[in-house]
């Protein structure tokens, strides 16, 4: 009876196609899209930005307006170079990262990063690349923490 109650637990989630494959039942899939999405801009610890291709932010969450100090609507078709210190988008590190992460999925770093009101904070970020079904890089996840003061020194 325990496994029947189980199986008819799941049938609100999957259904079963004609082929014996099971796949999510549209109303759960978007219950679940609209989850994912709210879990990531409800995150405040942790600035989690999308960006395309070519660095340019899509989305943008709750921690990194906390962290970085800019509204979404302000934000936005910026290109996350914004948040560097001007040596380091001279020396372009935000374009190095980028090819880290294309090249090798991901890339990490720490370093001085600027506020909209131009203070400097450390931060350590991650980027990820996203990848489409053929493999090609479709746009990156970019993870940032802002550190304690005190934990780094110049």
């Amino acid at each position: 009876m325990e496994d029947l109650k189980k199986t008819k637990d799941a049938d609100q989630y999957w259904q079963t196609d004609l082929s014996g494959n099971e796949y999510l039942n549209s109303e759960k899939k978007e219950r679940l899209q609209i989850l994912h999405k709210k879990m990531i801009s409800e995150i405040q610890d942790y600035a989690i930005v999308l960006l395309d291709v070519d660095g340019t932010i899509l989305t943008w969450n709750k921690g990194a307006e906390k962290i970085k100090g800019y509204k979404e609507s302000e934000i936005l078709g910026q290109n996350f170079r914004i948040f560097y210190m001007p040596q380091d988008r001279q020396d372009k590190l935000p374009e190095k990262l980028i090819d880290l992460a294309k090249s090798e999925g991901r890339a990490k770093h720490i370093g001085r990063r600027l506020k909209k009101d131009g203070t400097i904070f450390w931060g350590s970020i991650l980027i990820t690349a996203i990848h489409d079904e053929d493999g090609n890089v479709i746009g990156f996840t970019k993870l940032t923490k802002e550190l304690p003061e005190g934990v780094i020194t110049d």
